[in-house]
C-alpha cells in the first residue's frame, strides 16, 4: 500500500509574480530564490513545504482553477492574533472563523483569487 509521508510542495500560477510574492511573505512565507530558468518558479517556504510560484499574465479570472483552497497551519497564540496579523497585513478576511474539528479557521484570497484557509489548531 502506498503511504505518503508528507506534502512536499504545491504549484500555484499567478498573474503576477511581485504581486503574489507579496501577499505569502505577509502571510509569513520566507523567500527562497526566483527561478533557476525561463518558466521556473519562483519558491516561497512555509514551514517544511515549498510554494512553487509560476508567473502567467495570461492567465485571466476567467480560466477555471483547479485548485479549491490551500491551508496553511499557522503558528500564532490564538485566533485573535492571526486576526490581529491579516488586519496589520492590510489581508482581509473572506469567511470565518469557523470552527474546525482540531481547530478554528479563516478563508483569505490570494491576489488571483484563490481561497487560502488559515487553521488556528487547538492547544495552541
Amino acid at each position: 500500500m502506498l503511504r505518503p509521508k508528507a506534502l512536499d510542495h504545491v504549484g500555484l500560477i499567478v498573474t503576477d509574480m511581485e504581486r503574489s510574492r507579496h501577499f505569502y511573505e505577509a502571510l509569513g512565507a520566507e523567500f527562497v530564490r526566483y527561478p533557476r530558468r525561463p518558466g521556473g518558479a519562483t519558491v516561497l517556504k512555509i514551514g517544511g513545504m515549498e510554494l512553487n510560484v509560476f508567473g502567467n499574465a495570461a492567465v485571466s479570472a476567467n480560466t477555471a482553477q483547479l485548485v479549491d483552497h490551500l491551508c496553511f497551519e499557522m503558528d500564532c497564540a490564538d485566533m485573535a492574533d492571526l486576526l490581529a496579523g491579516l488586519s496589520e497585513a492590510g489581508i482581509e478576511v473572506a469567511r470565518g472563523p469557523l470552527e474546525r474539528s482540531d481547530g478554528t479557521a479563516v478563508f483569505v484570497h490570494d491576489p488571483d483569487g484563490t481561497r487560502i484557509e488559515l487553521l488556528v489548531k487547538d492547544g495552541r
